[in-house]
């Protein structure tokens, strides 16, 4: 089996927000409104701080299950000597924070939708933002499968198709791919997470949402509760790799993907949706992203891609077959666009900004394709690779200290009557208890998952039959997709 290894260095142009289900939880942080940065640290550090009188004080707020206490009695009790993190915030979170420690009664459900700040994936040992490989991989696929349907144009399909509206976007995939499970050739490229090659700065920001017309009006999303989170900033640097494997045959895969053809495919999708996200942001006064440096690499060694939360909902459909909910007023029916989304969404210093001016995008970054013999400009970390190389490939791989696993046999088998469950506690699907898989988070996990399965594998907690495709190497098998 041959194999098409890139070595991929991801530059963050805009901010990019990857959910990992965790949030800034009330009792492990303060916000320091002189330095401007809000602090994160253990629980028991701060518990160990303080003094019996103010345990007692700590346990009784906790314990009354008043979110606003537990707030006002973490504020009061910090104390600067405790080890923590700092991270950076927006300058309108200093007076937000503020605001929510002087609200004089409790209203338990305002303090959550007011104040919930969700973190950006990290690397649960490191305590160190990185990129997953599930959610990059997803960007190629959709630009892939975006390629194919322009050539072999496949358009309109929400209306041709005779299937279930919940079940058209598996159908177009299956129609695209020419089948589904094993002959899917995206099983075949393998993608690592990405770690970062120098120190990763974050931010706490506000998402804002905004017409892509002029217009004064708020829309929908910007009249409900404000949306806080970590996001990663322009300027972070990621690497990772990712194995493009070739099957034996084209028996079962007819369309293998290749490398050259995955490119094109990155560079016209993205591309494009860049350049008419770039006319929208002149027209509405917002930021623009900048790939000058870059200007004479684009569509040859660097492309650009899009990650994370807020991409836009043209950035996650399928050019051509696009059919993308919009709502309207309370009690008005939602209307359905084949173009596009009508707003979109951006970074913001504050929860309701005067002006779109300093307004930037998320999730914009741009993958440079460089030679497995360069080294890091950056301080390097370990990137663990999983894929099946070979002995000419890993001794090129070992020159970069990475750390490989070599196989001696893979194959590819088809369970279709497993026996698949769930385990929360480590985040890990099993199927016949010989096969697993673990997933970054629950989210993470749904999407891994046919939806019919949601309810009673993850709520019930109750095990489920279905066809699970597996790798076997050696006497170890990985689950590597699930379906109906």
């Amino acid at each position: 089996m041959s194999v098409q290894n890139l070595k991929i260095r991801l530059h963050i142009l805009s901010p990019v927000h990857i959910g990992c289900d965790d949030v800034y939880e009330p009792t492990s942080f303060v916000i320091d409104e002189k330095k401007g940065k809000l602090i994160e640290f253990d629980p028991m550090d701060f518990i160990k701080a303080l003094s019996m009188k103010e345990r007692d004080e700590f346990s009784k707020a906790c314990n009354n299950d008043n979110l606003l206490q537990v707030f006002k009695t973490v504020k009061r009790l910090y104390k600067s000597s405790i080890p923590g993190r700092e991270v950076d915030i927006v300058s309108g979170l200093i007076a937000h924070y503020t605001s929510v420690l002087k609200m004089p009664t409790f209203d338990k459900k305002a303090v959550i939708n007011q104040f919930t700040m969700n973190k950006t994936a990290y690397n649960l040992q490191k305590n160190m933002p990185y990129i997953p490989g599930t959610s990059f991989k997803g960007s190629l696929r959709t630009a892939y499968l975006s390629s194919i349907a322009s050539s072999t144009g496949i358009k309109n399909w929400w209306n041709e198709s005779k299937a279930k509206e919940k079940d058209r976007a598996k159908e177009l995939e299956e129609k695209l791919l020419q089948g589904s499970f094993e002959t899917d050739p995206f099983r075949m490229v393998k993608v690592s997470d990405f770690l970062p090659v120098k120190e990763v700065k974050t931010k706490i920001v506000y998402g804002v949402n905004k017409k892509k017309k002029k217009s004064e009006k708020p829309t929908k999303a910007d009249s409900g509760p404000p949306q806080i989170f970590e996001a990663i900033q322009h300027g972070a640097v990621f690497e990772g790799l990712i194995n493009i494997h070739q099957p034996l045959s084209k028996s079962i895969i007819k369309y293998p993907v290749e490398k050259d053809n995955l490119l094109k495919a990155i560079h016209e999708f993205y591309m494009k949706a860049f350049e008419k996200e770039k006319k929208i942001a002149e027209e509405i006064g917002t930021g623009l992203i900048d790939v000058s440096n870059f200007n004479g690499m684009l569509g040859k060694s660097a492309f650009l891609i899009r990650l994370g939360r807020h991409s836009g909902a043209e950035a996650v459909t399928i050019e051509g077959n696009r059919l993308i909910k919009i709502m309207q007023k309370q009690g008005d029916p939602p209307k359905y666009s084949k173009d596009g989304a009508t707003t979109l969404w951006l970074s913001s210093e504050t929860s309701k900004p005067t002006s779109n001016n300093g307004l930037i995008p998320f999730g914009w970054a741009l993958l440079e394709i460089i030679p497995f013999d360069v080294k890091n400009i950056y301080p390097s970390h370990v990137v663990t690779v999983e894929h099946t190389i070979t002995k000419s490939e890993e001794a090129v791989v070992k020159q970069e200290t990475i750390p490989v696993t070599k196989t001696i046999q893979s194959q590819t088998l088809l369970w279709k009557n497993a026996n698949l469950s769930w385990s929360p506690g480590d985040l890990t699907l099993k199927a016949n208890n010989k096969a697993s898989l673990r997933l970054k988070s629950l989210d993470e996990a749904k999407k891994f998952v046919p939806e019919q399965f949601h309810r009673k594998l993850f709520i019930k907690k109750e095990p489920v039959k279905a066809k699970v495709m597996v790798e076997q190497t050696g006497n170890a098998f990985r689950i590597i997709r699930v379906e109906t």
